[in-house]
């Protein structure tokens, strides 16, 4: 099911997307606009992922002060 949003856009974006649409890239704003935001999307949710697996690793922190770090890698 489609729904009508009104939004705002800035004046070089709508620009960008009538080129797009004037080069026949796309046929419509309405084409243009549904494939980046579906884009855009499918982008944010990889990101979403890798975040998500970021925050279930189970890393130790240290709990040393950098110059005390670095003195104890000198060791080896």
């Amino acid at each position: 099911m489609n729904e009508v949003i009104s939004i705002r856009v800035k004046r070089e974006i709508v620009k960008a997307i009538d080129e797009l649409v004037s080069s026949g890239i796309f046929s419509s704003r309405n084409e243009a606009l549904n494939f980046i935001i579906s884009q855009g999307l499918r982008e944010a949710n990889e990101w979403k992922e890798i975040i998500e697996k970021s925050r279930k690793v189970d890393l130790p922190t240290i709990d040393k002060t950098l110059e005390d770090f670095l003195a104890e890698r000198e060791r080896y």
